[in-house]
């Protein structure tokens, strides 16, 4: 579907949940003094972005609303919606819709996050680069998700969660500053506890969350190890491997799109596989497929 009907929208939400989190986060510190960085705070940014990247991004829309590659219960597919939202790239229909058009056309002309040059057609491969980490979001053209998402679009659960989106946007940001408040109101007063909590869990988490995000389309597209011939550009880059929660093993995923599991040796660390484990334990999930 061309983009040019949804230009404008796209603008306006790269501005509201990319550009000013990053700029907020940025100059936020030369305003307020060095209370800003307790432990406390970075704590609450830590937890979110593992509720909402981990949770929501890597286990929710990627490896289960995306790939199917595990059932599960309602409440926890409800929850995964809710918390994938909270990242602010998206509805799950359209989260899912983008990425299997991604998986569909790989590092090829229709791919919509490419950084290869010859993909994405920009001059140099520094333009190239920065069109695939960044420069797609404020203008790319929409998938059909009748094409891409058909069965989300008939699934009640996904349509209630996707047709409040900016609900769950604002809830990801009351939520740390609710948390801020209750945890450190009585010590620092509840207007700066608040504010702490906001900084970290909702403007910084989302400023370096979606950075983290966007890397997989562009590090891991681009630079690492590639032990399985896929047909793309696809990489496995270790150092971003604990930050995006075993996303980073990207060439291990595009050769094995629908496992749960990216992380294929012992020693590749993927939090995500280990959180959908864990709910498999408590019989709360059904992994779809044996693992590598």
């Amino acid at each position: 579907m061309p983009a040019e009907r949804f230009v404008r929208l796209q603008r306006m939400h790269f501005f509201m949940c990319d550009a000013l989190p990053m700029l907020l986060a940025i100059c936020l510190p030369l305003w307020v003094d060095r209370s800003l960085f307790m432990w406390q705070g970075i704590a609450i940014g830590i937890g979110m972005w593992f509720l909402v990247g981990g949770v929501g991004i890597s286990v929710g829309f990627h490896r289960h609303f995306s790939h199917r590659a595990f059932s599960a219960h309602h409440f926890i597919r409800f929850m995964m919606g809710v918390c994938g939202c909270m990242a602010a790239q998206g509805s799950p229909i359209y989260w899912v819709a983008l990425h299997r058009m991604h998986h569909t056309h790989s590092d090829r002309s229709a791919d919509p996050h490419s950084p290869q040059t010859q993909a994405n057609q920009k001059t140099t491969p520094f333009r190239g680069f920065m069109q695939g980490h960044m420069g797609w979001v404020v203008r790319h053209d929409v998938p059909l998700p009748s094409r891409y998402a058909r069965e989300l679009m008939a699934d009640p659960l996904v349509k209630t969660v996707s047709n409040h989106y900016l609900l769950w946007v604002g809830l990801g940001l009351a939520l740390p500053t609710a948390l801020g408040a209750f945890w450190l109101g009585a010590e620092l007063g509840m207007a700066h506890a608040s504010f702490l909590g906001l900084y970290w869990g909702g403007l910084f988490r989302l400023a370096i969350g979606h950075h983290l995000i966007w890397s997989i389309n562009s590090v891991c597209h681009w630079a690492g190890k590639r032990p399985h011939a896929t047909g793309d550009r696809s990489t496995n880059v270790a150092w971003l491997a604990l930050p995006t929660f075993g996303e980073s093993w990207h060439n291990n995923h595009h050769s094995a799109p629908t496992h749960a599991k990216f992380g294929q040796q012992w020693w590749q660390i993927d939090l995500g596989w280990w959180v959908i484990a864990c709910w498999q334990k408590l019989t709360l999930v059904t992994v779809r497929k044996a693992q590598a």
